[in-house]
Formats: C-alpha cells, sequence, structure tokens
C-alpha cells in the first residue's frame, strides 16, 4: 500500500516539471551565449566602452526585451500608448544590460556548468536551463528561462538563488506607478535618470 501511495504521488507530481533533456539545443543557446560574453567581452583586450558596446549586443540578441517588458510593466502596458512602449522598452534595454554587464564584470575565472533543460506544466514552448556558476565560496544557482521561437530561442527570465530578474523590475516598477498614478512617462524618466546618475558615480 505504501509503494501504491508512492506510485500515485510521483504520478501526480511528474506533468508539473518533466526533464527535457533531448532538448540539447536550449542548453546550446545559452552556453553561447555565455562564451561569447566570456570570449568577446570579459577576456577581451578592447577599452571598457567597447566592452560595454559588444556585451549590449549580445544581451540585446538574446534577449526577448518587448515580453519581457509587457511583463514587467504589467496592466499598465494596456493603458500605454507605442510611443511609450517603445520608448519603455529602450530606456528598459539600457537599464538591463547594464545591471547585467555590471553582474558579468565580477567574472574572476569562474566555471559555468551547464546541468540540463527542463520544461515547465509540459509547454515544449517554455524552456528552463540550469546552470551553476562555480564559485570557491559555494555554488549559485542561475536558471535560464527561454520561450521557443521556431527554430531559435530567447531568453525572458534569469533566475539567480531563486530571485527572477523580470519579476523584481514588475514589483519595483509598479510599486512606482502606483504612487505615481499610473505615469508611464514619469517611470521612462525615472529610469533614464537612475542611469545617468549610475554613470556619473562610476565616472567620478
Amino acid at each position: 500500500m505504501k509503494k501504491l501511495f508512492t506510485f500515485i504521488l510521483l504520478a501526480a507530481l511528474m506533468p508539473r516539471i518533466v526533464f527535457a533533456s533531448a532538448d540539447e539545443k536550449a542548453v546550446l543557446f545559452v552556453k553561447e551565449l555565455t562564451d561569447n560574453v566570456i570570449t568577446n567581452v570579459l577576456e577581451s583586450k578592447e577599452n571598457q566602452t567597447k566592452k560595454e558596446e559588444d556585451f549590449k549586443k549580445y544581451f540585446t540578441q538574446a534577449l526577448d526585451l518587448p515580453a519581457i517588458g509587457r511583463f514587467v510593466l504589467g496592466r499598465y502596458w494596456r493603458s500605454a500608448d507605442k510611443e511609450q512602449r517603445d520608448d519603455f522598452v529602450q530606456v528598459f534595454m539600457d537599464a538591463t544590460t547594464k545591471s547585467w554587464g555590471d553582474r558579468f564584470n565580477l567574472y574572476t575565472g569562474q566555471k559555468l556548468e551547464f546541468l540540463g533543460s527542463r520544461l515547465m506544466n509540459n509547454n515544449p514552448d517554455q524552456i528552463y536551463v540550469d546552470s551553476k556558476i562555480m564559485d570557491k565560496k559555494s555554488p549559485v544557482e542561475v536558471i535560464w528561462r527561454l520561450q521557443k521561437k521556431k527554430d531559435s530561442y530567447k531568453i525572458i527570465d534569469i533566475i539567480i538563488e531563486n530571485v527572477s530578474m523580470a519579476l523584481t523590475y514588475r514589483n519595483e516598477y509598479n510599486a512606482f506607478l502606483q504612487s505615481h498614478n499610473g505615469d508611464i512617462n514619469a517611470l521612462i524618466t525615472q529610469i533614464k535618470q537612475k542611469g545617468t546618475d549610475t554613470r556619473k558615480n562610476e565616472e567620478s
């Protein structure tokens, strides 16, 4: 009876998380991105400006920024006009690539180990690539959430130690909009100003 109960429990849980070891292309997509960033940006002999440009190029090609933008704005996306949406995606792209560029700059030769890919809720178009940064102190879990686009992929979220990039931005931006009467233009200005302040602090 105990064995039967265990089997039923496992059968109930299995559809929620299905490991898709056959989908190696998703892992290769993320591995190619990280290899390019490490080789052509982090280990490059180019100046810092060129490195930032190259990092932005690789990341904006890999990220589905419009999809992430729609998610982080939530209900406010529907009330925004086309110009506001375009402006938001642009400043969000700048903020995101700057933030992740700073994170990658902390790289000091750590090994990134890929553990495979899996599907959530049996959705073949939603793929999670599991990886770990083998830090000297303790491994850091990094999960890459991908959206399948025909024969390719786009990153729609990066989750580090259970902290979602997309959800973090959504919470921050929605809190700002709630306290500013849903003023998307004010949010765009705020993001731009934050980026300007950061650059000034780095230069000083």
